[in-house]
């Protein structure tokens, strides 16, 4: 302890300080020298006790316990003596006996030295109880509305004091004032005495006083329920404290002063004895530990096992309604404190125990749950009851709630939304209601929740909302879940995540991760699904490592199988594709047979790519369908040159084509203006060289190979070519012998006014039938209006006109020997060359290639050069 100062004083030009041991500041002072005067005016012969007058200095630096003595040897009446104890704060408030300085102050005297105190000597006796009085003041001080008490009349003013100064706490025994006697209200900056006491006969000095007045001559009955309590640690106790009422540490904790702090811990004690008994006696104590400032941290956490039971005892004996309200008003109260942390099982037990046994009234409860704050806890709890509920209508139940306070409960109750999607039929619609209804923030939360739950066809819906604008991860993570889960058996389930990869540009990432499975039915569906036909993704397919080659080749088959018919002319026309797909096929079995005849029906394959195709592919397709392709395939080519192997390509489909083949069509586009003359006379002679069947449909329209020739406009076939066509034609003047003739009176005026060599080829066809022709006593129409002349020899005109034309031409003189063979009069046309100009040369040619000319045509010819050579004319 700190040293203890003194100050006296009495009277010596009136009352005044007469000595100290130190000097104080002068405001402290001035209320030290009031304050040590007689407390009120003395009556004549008026005589009093010592008494204590106690008070801190205005400065708060010290306390003062002064005693005073009535001074009769003064030359006035009413004069006295006061030595005053002056004690550091700090002291005072922690002092364990306070009647020990009452003790030193009556020691020193009225009239002794005053000296600094280094060391309070104990107290010598212990202070005496206080029976049958006190009540009133202490229901007055701590339990009423705080206001200055006065006491008239008490038997032991000083004993209640100092009784009271040492029990009470020392925040508020720092602030503490009283006097044991006055006659008159004592005040200190203008505010009366904590508490004063006073004779009888000084009443009516308090009239107009302010303050509470009490007979301390009566007993009075306790008027509180903690009266008795008080009084028993304040006047009964050997050593007064009340401090042992203090367990919420709240009067440690005061630095106010103020009796609230005790009131408080003494409710505290009181709702904790009831707590086992009256479960709302619990939401007293949160309410008390939830509105301190400074908290008893160990006591509070002791409240976990009296909230626990409170929990218990509610659920198992209040209507349910009410148990759920004293649940969600407790779990609100514990809050986020680390009381929860040891509450929060015992709630979640109690409500899971209330939920299970009447599931009706748990449900009806949720929307209120849900309009407040800081009830995650109850409402996952409440859901886990309803989880384990043994009842057949909790469906039906639960359909009752708003489609998102549904969605609310599933997301607080793992357990409730477990068993919701896996037999919560009757409730998908309103769990889509509720997603759709609720914001980001729901979805969200249901993302994390409900996703591990969903595994059922029958939840494609809902999947859809919950992995909408997920990122390539996310997604990934879907595939690996429901992969885990199910072995990705759930078609709807899968689609709805390809959906989702598309629209976000994430089908690269998913499609690499899906490939990586183990292949299955169900993974290799999947991965079909996030292949379109485009170029990238056969690229992609045809060049992955991680698939196998027969994992690649049924996923290859499936997209030509179900690709449309303009992608696959996208992707396989011109595209390289093409021959990568087929190497990755391999074999030609019926696996693939059918898918490879889909390329082959429907794109133009007019590369050298596209041939080698089909040159593999016709022969296992059915005859019928080769065939038709085949001759699709020719009208595509014969057009312009498909690299070295063009030639045996057109033989081939020449050949497959059969009977599918259109002649027309196939020489009006080998033969269009458009064709280079070198393919169009090397498709002549393809035609000719064709197996028979294809070559018998070229020989039934002659009309069209030569309405070819003629179209071209120019005579720019090659020599090969139009000998080609002349054998096509002359083997249809077999067949058809009337068109033959039509054909051959409109194709020889056009050959012979073509002077090249090539044009003797046709009219070594076309001039016999028209030579013929003429020879009739009436000729066809169409040979009429070819040969408008009077001349009744018109064959003559014919001769002439042949040699004429030939001897200013290139044309084989063996063509012209074998048409006059084939007109029937081969010696007097072969005379009439002789006699034209170059007619010896001419016969000359003739008989030396004569081997050229076939059979029989050869030995009419050899017969008419001997007549010219014997000198026959016509």
């Amino acid at each position: 302890m700190t040293a203890i100062e003194q100050q006296l004083h009495g009277y010596r030009h009136g009352h005044e300080l007469l000595s100290t041991s130190v000097r104080l500041p002068a405001h402290d002072q001035d209320l030290l020298d009031r304050l040590s005067d007689v407390a009120g005016p003395l009556g004549p012969g008026e005589r009093f006790f010592p008494y204590l007058t106690c008070y801190p200095l205005p400065s708060g630096s010290h306390y003062v316990v002064a005693r005073t003595w009535q001074d009769l040897n003064a030359p006035r009446a009413g004069c006295v003596r006061t030595r005053s104890l002056l004690i550091p704060m700090q002291d005072w408030m922690t002092l364990d006996e306070p009647a020990a300085l009452a003790e030193a102050a009556s020691a020193g005297g009225p009239g002794g030295a005053t000296e600094t105190i280094s060391v309070l000597q104990p107290l010598v006796k212990r202070l005496s109880p206080v029976e049958g009085v006190g009540t009133e003041l202490l229901e007055a001080l701590f339990l009423e509305e705080r206001m200055p008490v006065a006491v008239f009349g008490a038997e032991m003013p000083e004993i209640i004091a100092l009784r009271l100064l040492t029990a009470i706490w020392p925040s508020y025994r720092r602030n503490f004032t009283l006097s044991t006697f006055c006659n008159s209200p004592r005040t200190i900056a203008r505010k009366s005495f904590d508490l004063v006491f006073a004779p009888v006969e000084a009443r009516s000095r308090f009239s107009g006083w302010n303050g509470r007045r009490i007979d301390g001559r009566r007993t009075s009955a306790a008027r509180h329920r903690w009266s008795t309590p008080i009084v028993e640690r304040v006047f009964r106790m050997q050593n007064p404290s009340l401090r042992g009422l203090d367990v919420l540490g709240e009067m440690a904790g005061d630095e106010r002063g103020s009796e609230d702090a005790l009131r408080v811990s003494l409710l505290w004690d009181e709702l904790h004895t009831k707590v086992t008994a009256e479960p709302l006696a619990a939401l007293g104590l949160l309410d008390i530990a939830n509105t301190r400032a400074a908290k008893n941290a160990y006591l509070v956490s002791s409240l976990g096992p009296a909230l626990s039971s409170a929990a218990a005892t509610a659920v198992s004996t209040m209507l349910p309604r009410d148990a759920w309200g004293f649940l969600q008003t407790l779990a609100g109260k514990v809050g986020d404190s680390k009381l929860r942390l040891s509450v929060a099982k015992s709630i979640r037990s109690s409500a899971i125990s209330l939920a299970r046994r009447q599931p009706k009234d748990a449900i009806s409860v949720v929307p209120t749950m849900l309009a407040k704050s800081g009830q995650e806890l109850l409402v996952g709890a409440l859901g886990d009851g309803l989880a384990g509920a043994e009842t057949d209508d909790i469906v039906q139940m639960l359909a009752e709630l708003e489609p998102t306070d549904l969605i609310r409960l599933m997301i607080a109750s793992p357990p409730l939304a477990e068993e919701i999607f896996r037999e919560g039929v009757g409730l998908d619609a309103r769990i889509m209601a509720g997603l759709e209804e609720g914001g980001a923030d729901i979805v969200a939360s249901a993302q994390r929740r409900f996703l591990r739950h969903i595994i059922s066809e029958r939840h494609v819906s809902v999947f859809r909302i919950l992995v909408s604008g997920m990122s390539e991860a996310e997604l990934i993570a879907q595939v690996e879940r429901l992969d885990d889960a199910i072995g990705l058996r759930s078609e709807g389930l899968n689609d709805v995540l390809v959906e989702e990869a598309r629209r976000t540009d994430s089908v690269p990432f998913v499609r690499d991760y899906v490939a990586s499975l183990k292949p299955s039915p169900a993974s290799d569906a999947m991965l079909e699904s996030l292949i379109e036909p485009t170029a990238e993704d056969v690229r992609w397919l045809v060049s992955q490592p991680v698939i196998s080659n027969e994992r690649r080749r049924w996923l290859l088959l499936k997209l030509i199988d179900n690709a449309p018919t303009h992608a696959l002319i996208r992707l396989f026309s011109d595209s390289g594709l093409l021959s990568q797909a087929r190497s990755a096929i391999g074999d030609i079995d019926d696996a693939a047979v059918g898918s490879l005849a889909r390329i082959a029906e429907n794109v133009p394959l007019v590369t050298e790519e596209g041939v080698t195709f089909l040159l593999q592919i016709l022969p296992h397709l059915k005859r019928q369908l080769a065939s038709e392709i085949a001759a699709r395939s020719l009208y595509a080519f014969l057009d312009h040159g498909i690299g070295a192997s063009r030639e045996a390509a057109v033989r081939f489909f020449l050949d497959t084509a059969g009977n599918s083949l259109d002649g027309v069509r196939a020489i009006r586009t080998g033969l269009s203006s458009k064709v280079p003359p070198g393919i169009a006379s090397r498709n002549l002679i393809l035609f000719e060289g064709a197996s028979p069947t294809a070559r018998a449909n070229f020989v039934k329209v002659p009309e069209a190979i030569a309405e070819g020739i003629i179209g071209r406009n120019v005579f720019d076939l090659t020599y090969e070519g139009a000998s080609a066509a002349g054998r096509l034609l002359w083997d249809a003047g077999e067949r058809n012998a009337l068109g033959f003739a039509q054909t051959a009176a409109t194709l020889l005026p056009f050959a012979m006014r073509e002077r090249r060599q090539p044009a003797s080829a046709l009219i070594a066809v076309a001039f016999p039938v028209v030579y013929r022709g003429l020879q009739q006593e009436h000729i066809p129409d169409f040979l009429s209006l070819m040969f408008p002349f009077l001349d009744w020899d018109r064959c003559r005109i014919a001769r002439r006109e042949l040699a004429s034309s030939f001897s200013s031409s290139e044309w084989l003189p063996t063509d012209i020997a074998l048409a006059a063979a084939r007109a029937g009069d081969a010696t007097r046309i072969l005379r009439v060359i002789a006699r034209s100009p170059n007619g010896r040369s001419a016969i000359a040619a003739i008989e030396s290639g004569i081997e050229t000319i076939q059979r029989p045509w050869r030995q009419i010819v050899q017969a008419a050069l001997a007549d010219i050579r014997k000198g026959a004319g016509e």
